[in-house]
């Protein structure tokens, strides 16, 4: 019973939530609108890990290609994978070294 009550005091360090493209933050809408390439969000989900939150939005294109779109709270694109030109800019908004 003890282990069953720490456990549940602990917060994970990671948490996804699904939620919908109206509950988006203005500018993280706008990133997603603009890498869909007339395809259609098929899913999102809001990520928080370590204190940061971030979008990921799944993408079907027109061809049917599936895309991840991963994108900050402030609308900066970190990661779009999936297609033949991967972006990857994880860390470069968070001014590591």
């Amino acid at each position: 019973m003890a282990a069953a009550f720490a456990l549940g005091l602990s917060a994970p360090a990671y948490a996804d939530e699904k939620v919908e493209m109206k509950d988006l933050p203005a500018a993280v809408q706008k990133t997603i609108q603009d890498y869909l390439a007339g395809g259609t969000v098929t899913g999102i989900d809001k990520e928080s890990e370590n204190g940061k939150t971030s979008y990921s939005a799944d993408v079907k294109k027109p061809n049917g290609e599936r895309v991840e779109i991963k994108v900050a709270e402030d609308g900066k694109l970190i990661k779009a994978e999936g297609d033949e030109k991967e972006v990857e800019q994880e860390g470069e908004h968070e001014g590591e070294d």
